[in-house]
């Protein structure tokens, strides 16, 4: 099963699960960027933005404990990088 979730449940899986779980970190490739992203789409808030970058700089602090980071750099090659990265944590290979 894959799971779309927050650092918190993501590592709370993994403490219930230890031997069952593969954590991916998909991060971006900068703060900075990352509000340069947000701001691009012009769909939420300042306030909304503020606590979304809060929110990243935190789970970031978090990347560590997972079993591998993909930084997005661009969709494509993210999206191809998480299949091979899952697909290795599946089949060992």
């Amino acid at each position: 099963m894959i799971f779309d979730v927050d650092v918190k449940g993501a590592l709370s899986l993994k403490r219930a699960y230890p031997d069952d779980t593969f954590l991916l970190f998909i991060a971006p490739p900068s703060l900075e960027e990352l509000e340069r992203r947000l701001r691009h789409r012009g769909t939420e808030t300042e306030e909304q933005i503020r606590r979304r970058l809060e929110r990243a700089a935190m789970e970031m602090s978090y990347r560590d404990q997972f079993d591998a980071t993909i930084v997005n750099d661009d969709l494509s090659s993210t999206l191809s990088q998480a299949r091979q990265v899952v697909l290795h944590a599946i089949t060992g290979s």
